[in-house]
């Protein structure tokens, strides 16, 4: 089990900070729309906050486009889902 949880951190903490900060970003953003909204409206509102955050980036300058970007920003959604749907 040790190095299980090991095994886990460490690959945890190979993810950029960018990805985190998305992630992070991302779970601020759908709690409310999860604790309040239908489904349907939290996994609509944040497909089109992931898109747009990477269109902006892209206009900006800041970055290139980046799915992994979308898909880290998109995954707190899923994972509050989880969770309201389990509870």
């Amino acid at each position: 089990m040790k190095e299980v949880l090991k095994r886990v951190l460490s690959v945890m903490a190979s993810i950029p900070t960018d990805k985190l900060l998305h992630f992070f970003y991302g779970s601020i953003i759908a709690t409310p729309l999860v604790i309040w909204g239908t489904t349907m409206e939290a996994v609509g509102f944040m497909i089109f906050v992931s898109i747009l955050k990477e269109i902006v980036d892209a206009k900006m300058r800041f970055s290139t486009p980046n799915a992994t970007d979308a898909l880290f920003t998109f995954l707190p959604t899923l994972l509050l889902l989880a969770v309201k749907f389990l509870s």
